[in-house]
C-alpha cells in the first residue's frame, strides 16, 4: 500500500480543537510545518505540503518535502466559537482580477481560475526554488474550468477530491467512498477521461468523512483505525490522509498525527510517497469493509451519533 500525506499549508491556529485561520497566526506555518517534519521523520514519512502563496515567505526553509499549491479565493469573514477570521489569500486578491469575494474556486470564471492558479504557481516556484505540480483547493471545490486551468498551467496531480460528498459549491458525489486515482474527462471532472492530471481522492471513513487527525475530536481515534484497516484489509493500494498545518501547533493532534503514523507503519508493505509520485493503478471497485469499524465503535463517535440523531428530532 502506498501512503501519501498532504498538508493544506496556510495560517491559523487551534481553539477548543477547531483550527480557527486566522491569518495572524503565522505560526500555523512556521511551527505547524515543522512540527509535522519531526513526526515524519520518526516513521521515514515523506510529506507533500500544499502552501498558499501568502504564507510563501514563512514557510521554513530547507525543507526536504514537496510543495504544492493551495488556493483560497476572494475573501470572507467567518466566525467560530466567537473568533472572527477571514479566509481567502492576500497575494491573490492583490495581484490577480476577482469579480467575487467567494472562497469557492467554482464561483469564478475560466480565465478568473486561469489567473490564480497560474499566478499562485509561479509565485510559489520563484521564492522556494521548486517546481510546483501538485494541487489543493481550497473548501474542495473544482469544477471542469479548474481542471481545464489546471492542465493549461502543467499541474500534474490534484488532491481535492472528497469522494461521495457534496457541500456547498464543492460536487464529488459521482465519486464511490472508496476510489482510486483516475484522469478526468474535459467534460465532466468526476468521470474517468484522458486529461493529462491524476485527481488523488482523499480516503475517506465510513459515514464521517476525510481521513485525518482533525476528526479524531468527533470520531475518536480507534475509528482512524479502522478506517487504515478497511482499505488495507481489502487490498486498497493508496491512502490518502490530508490534514492541515496549524493543527501540529496543538500538542492534541500532534499526539494524534504521532499516533496514527506509529500505527500505519506497523503494518507490512506500506509505502511513503510523495504525492506527486502517484500514478494509476489497476481499476478495480471495492466493498465496504464494516469489521473494522465494528471492533472499533468507542464513545467520542458514540457521543457524535446521538447528538446528531438529538438535532434531528428537534
Amino acid at each position: 500500500m502506498d501512503i501519501i500525506i498532504v498538508c493544506h499549508t496556510e495560517f491559523g491556529f487551534v481553539h477548543n480543537r477547531r483550527i480557527i485561520f486566522d491569518k495572524s497566526a503565522k505560526e500555523g506555518v512556521t511551527k505547524g510545518v515543522l512540527t509535522l517534519v519531526n513526526i515524519a521523520d520518526k516513521y521515514s514519512a515523506k510529506l507533500t505540503f500544499a502552501l498558499m502563496p501568502e504564507a510563501a515567505d514563512y514557510f521554513p526553509k530547507r525543507i526536504n518535502s514537496e510543495i504544492g499549491l493551495h488556493i483560497h479565493p476572494g475573501w470572507e469573514e467567518f466566525q467560530v466559537d466567537g473568533i472572527k477570521y477571514y479566509a481567502g489569500d492576500a497575494y491573490l486578491r492583490k495581484h490577480c482580477s476577482q469579480s467575487s469575494t467567494s472562497t469557492f474556486l467554482t464561483d469564478y470564471s475560466y480565465e478568473e481560475q486561469l489567473n490564480m492558479i497560474d499566478m499562485g504557481k509561479k509565485y510559489l516556484e520563484s521564492k522556494l526554488g521548486v517546481q510546483i505540480k501538485s494541487f489543493v483547493a481550497g473548501r474542495w471545490a473544482i469544477n471542469n474550468y479548474t481542471v481545464q486551468a489546471l492542465v493549461k498551467v502543467g499541474i500534474t496531480h490534484d488532491f481535492s477530491a472528497t469522494p461521495y460528498t457534496k457541500l456547498f459549491n464543492s460536487n464529488w458525489a459521482k465519486l464511490p467512498r472508496i476510489c482510486l486515482p483516475y484522469n478526468p474527462d474535459k467534460e465532466d471532472y468526476q468521470q474517468r477521461g484522458e486529461l493529462p492530471l491524476l485527481i488523488v481522492p482523499v480516503s475517506q471513513t465510513l459515514f464521517w468523512g476525510n481521513v485525518s487527525p482533525e476528526i479524531i475530536p468527533m470520531v475518536g481515534f480507534p475509528w482512524l483505525k479502522a478506517s487504515f484497516l478497511e482499505y488495507y484489509r481489502r487490498g486498497v493500494p493508496l491512502f490518502h490522509i490530508c490534514l492541515h498545518s496549524s493543527a501540529m501547533t496543538d500538542p492534541y493532534f500532534i499526539s494524534a498525527m504521532d499516533n496514527f503514523l506509529y500505527f500505519i507503519s506497523s503494518h507490512k508493505n506500506i509505502n511513503f510517497k510523495f504525492g506527486s509520485e502517484i500514478g494509476e493503478y489497476k481499476t478495480a471497485s471495492f466493498k465496504t469493509y464494516i469489521l473494522p469499524y465494528i471492533f472499533n465503535i468507542n464513545k467520542d463517535i458514540m457521543k457524535t451519533f446521538f447528538r446528531i440523531v438529538r438535532n434531528k428530532l428537534k
